[in-house]
């Protein structure tokens, strides 16, 4: 437990870093922060709608928005409360999203025993980096 914490320190500290100097990190004192009670206090849970104004921000071309530079695309998503969402995905976030799909179907495969879907015919999409 205790090195998770740690480790959990470790990557908001990273992650305070880099996001200060960004728009968002300005308009909400990242700079300020020290721990994860003050995040929690500086960065309030929102829905798309209310962070909807950075991302068009940055589909505008503006850099340095929600992070460091510039996108290298956007998904594209809908869901159920606000039609189409676009996310923003960067150079440093790609890999998260990579491992985190492959985590969901694992653990989906792990808690279900289903794994039939994975038989199939499935599409890989190489990102050049």
């Amino acid at each position: 437990m205790q090195t998770a914490l740690n480790n959990q320190e470790a990557i908001l500290k990273m992650l305070l870093k880099t996001g200060k100097s960004t728009v968002f990190g300005k308009d909400h004192k990242l700079e300020e922060v020290a721990d994860h009670a003050s995040f929690a206090q500086a960065v309030p849970v929102r829905d798309y709608e209310q962070i909807k104004p950075y991302i068009n921000q940055v589909k505008e071309g503006k850099q340095n928005v929600l992070w460091k530079g510039k996108p290298i695309y956007f998904a594209k998503t809908s869901g159920t409360t606000s039609g189409v969402k676009y996310i923003p995905i960067t150079k440093d976030s790609i890999d998260n999203h990579i491992n985190t799909a492959r985590n969901a179907l694992l653990c989906y495969m792990a808690e279900t025993g289903n794994a039939a879907f994975a038989s199939g015919k499935m599409i890989f999409l190489v990102i050049n980096r």
